[in-house]
């Protein structure tokens, strides 16, 4: 699900290209075992994007974010039944999963709907803030909704005669700092910004201060796109993608060796020190060929990333999923299988809990040689200490099911996670979906 040209707006779903590229190549799958270690008691698995009377979402959805006690869960839907008022046919919402009930927020400031950016949105620690970009007589900016007053205000105000546009929007858990990518150059005065480049900021909405995040090492502008912005629950590092080759003294490493279009290099950034590191690394810790998305863990500590690996036959691309510790840059390879000659591969949007202990991700692994349409992308969980790993999306007698998850969250305590699939047997309750549906299934007690 990922980037060509933001400001001639050819990617507008990315997370959806991405997500088909998953049931293209699970489409024809058989059932791989996992080797993965029994699950532990799980609850049942829940559809999300419900509407008018419980109406399962009569188009695709993808999930966007849950906050961080696992009350509300923040998806996009192309459905027209969710919500009375839903016509655009391109709508975030907001469930409410105690209370069943399902909201519209991308709306603007009169309160009518208007259709927003697909591809990122963001929620707040406390479900209040919703951040996301929209396009409004003929620019794109980003807007942040304040569901307890039902209120929607502009974060960046640019305008159809060629100032640019902002996207891809993230936010902290308390709402204070929303990041951004932009293509805008007055956004901060005198900051180092070429013309035509996409760059990542950061807003304090406190304050209101504006900062340039992708900036070179010597203060000068970054020389190549930064984009898929990312920002930890703290506030306090942002993740993002990045071409430029300046971004780092020449001594500290610089970018990886970029032999295919799709990967990129990752970066973060401590917003409190100013420091910027490669995050994305190779095991050898050298700069790795990553695929562009970068998650980070609540406390902004460890990094999640796919990394560019050699093709299954038959299959145009491959990823192996990685979690970096930005403190040691001790590289972790996360496979679903113990055996190292094993063909692995994984998603990059992998969601890390709160206290840094277990990572949840879609992916697998085979002992022998498969073509890329039997590659299943399964929803797992590993235990970072112990490298135990167990399946959540596995039938009740712990075998995997059909379809491919992706586009994980996770809650704050870890037992609860938020996800989109294809499967559509996954809830027993006669609704069966059609293509991605969005889901949630918390640990049994929790």
């Amino acid at each position: 699900m990922r980037p060509t040209n933001r400001t001639a707006r050819t990617t507008r779903s990315r997370r959806l290209a991405r997500a088909a590229c998953l049931l293209a190549v699970a489409a024809s799958v058989t059932v791989i075992a996992a080797p993965a270690q029994a699950a532990p008691a799980w609850g049942r698995i829940t559809r999300v994007d419900l509407g008018v009377d419980g109406a399962g979402a009569n188009q695709q959805s993808m999930s966007l974010g849950i906050s961080g006690n696992g009350r509300y869960a923040l998806f996009h839907s192309a459905a027209t039944n969710l919500v009375p008022d839903a016509t655009s046919g391109r709508g975030l919402y907001v469930r409410d999963l105690r209370t069943g009930r399902t909201e519209l927020v991308s709306r603007a400031a009169d309160g009518t709907p208007f259709p927003p950016d697909p591809d990122e949105a963001g929620i707040s620690g406390d479900g209040r803030y919703i951040v996301f970009s929209a396009e409004v007589n003929g620019a794109y900016n980003v807007y942040v909704r304040d569901r307890v007053k039902g209120r929607t205000s502009a974060v960046t105000n640019g305008t159809a005669s060629g100032t640019g546009h902002s996207y891809e929007p993230a936010i902290s858990a308390d709402g204070r700092r929303i990041v951004f990518m932009s293509t805008r150059t007055d956004l901060v005065p005198g900051a180092p910004v070429a013309p035509n480049t996409r760059n990542v900021y950061v807003i304090d909405r406190v304050t209101g201060a504006t900062r340039l995040v992708s900036v070179g090492a010597d203060g000068q502008a970054a020389s190549g796109d930064s984009e898929h912005p990312t920002i930890s629950a703290d506030g306090r590092t942002v993740g993002f993608t990045s071409k430029a080759r300046n971004l780092l003294p020449a001594t500290d490493g610089g970018t990886a060796d970029l032999d295919r279009l799709r990967f990129t290099t990752l970066y973060a950034t401590d917003l409190d020190s100013g420091t910027t590191v490669v995050a994305g690394l190779d095991p050898d810790g050298t700069p790795g060929a990553a695929a562009p998305t970068i998650r980070l863990s609540p406390d902004g500590r460890y990094v999640a990333y796919a990394l560019s690996a050699i093709p299954l036959p038959g299959g145009k691309a491959r990823t192996e999923l990685f979690v970096n510790d930005l403190r040691t840059n001790r590289v972790q390879s996360i496979r679903t299988s113990t055996n190292p000659d094993a063909i692995c591969w994984g998603e990059p949007d992998a969601a890390i809990t709160a206290d840094d202990r277990w990572i949840y991700f879609a992916g697998g692994c085979s002992d022998t040689i498969i073509r890329a349409g039997q590659a299943r992308f399964d929803l797992y969980r590993q235990n970072l200490r112990t490298g135990r790993t167990e399946l959540v999306t596995g039938a009740p007698d712990g075998t995997p099911l059909a379809g491919a998850a992706a586009s994980l969250f996770v809650t704050d305590n870890g037992r609860t996670v938020l996800f989109s699939d294809t499967n559509s047997d996954l809830v027993p309750d006669g609704r069966r979906s059609t293509g991605w549906q969005v889901y949630i299934r918390s640990l049994k007690n929790s």
